[in-house]
């Protein structure tokens, strides 16, 4: 069952409320809103070098970082600059071979954060590709279990990051890669050990199914409405016509 109902407004003074912006066509027009990308952890490795002194010398080797979880977000900044307002992974637990601290460990709670928001100044080929090269401040925090004993460290206070970010699009999706190669020393532990050379090669994207046509008020993606969604009870339809007329 249906039913219209037509509706004569009077003239009245009244302000026109803001319309939704249009769908995006491009990576340029994802960007002027905040973008929410998912980091691939299929799609994202790392390594970082761990050593340990010993009366023989320096004892290191290379350890595997497995990225479980991420997240990175956009928004639009001032002076054509955009703004990494988060950057935040999570990594499996890390095992510290024994030749390394003369027991087996392992890094656990490891998570990887953006300190505060940073802009960059994209560099655009086209309006679906932007690169950005940036130094980031990253924030660690992590516990060490030596034989099944958890030592807290703390969170070590890590140098700027030099990290390169490139973003393709085209209105209907995000695609970010996301570098991290950083030399040197990063951290040490009573100078008996020393964490180098770190390395993350991430990839992300907006979710799938994720519109990127745009409420303008509030900046929040509208999402899809599904074709097989069940009507329920009558339908009512109201149809409002103006008047003209003038304050």
């Amino acid at each position: 069952m249906r039913a219209a109902l037509l509706l004569l407004v009077l003239p009245a003074c009244t302000t026109n409320p803001e319309a939704p912006d249009p769908a995006a066509s491009s990576l340029r027009d994802q960007l002027a809103h905040e973008a929410h990308l998912l980091v691939i952890p299929s799609d994202s490795t790392g390594a970082i070098t761990a050593r340990r002194k010993t009366s023989a010398g320096w004892a290191q080797q290379q350890v595997a970082l497995t990225v479980t979880s991420g997240e990175l977000v956009t928004t639009p900044g001032p002076a054509d600059h955009l703004t990494l307002t988060a950057l935040e992974l999570g990594f499996a637990p890390v095992l510290i071979p024994s030749t390394v601290l003369g027991h087996e460990a392992q890094l656990t709670n490891l998570h990887l954060r953006l300190a505060g928001p940073t802009p960059v100044l994209p560099t655009w080929n086209g309006d679906d590709e932007a690169q950005a090269s940036t130094p980031l401040d990253l924030a660690l925090s992590w516990t060490l279990a030596i034989e099944g004993k958890q030592l807290p460290l703390g969170a070590p206070r890590l140098p700027a990051l030099p990290v390169t970010l490139q973003l393709t699009g085209d209105g209907s999706v995000i695609h970010a890669e996301l570098g991290i190669h950083a030399r040197g020393e990063l951290w040490s532990w009573a100078g008996v050990v020393k964490l180098s050379d770190l390395e993350l090669g991430l990839r992300a994207r907006t979710p799938p199914g994720d519109r990127v046509a745009r409420d303008g008020r509030s900046g929040r993606g509208i999402a899809p409405r599904r074709a097989d969604r069940k009507r329920r009870g009558p339908e009512l339809r109201v149809r409002v016509r103006l008047a003209p007329g003038r304050c």
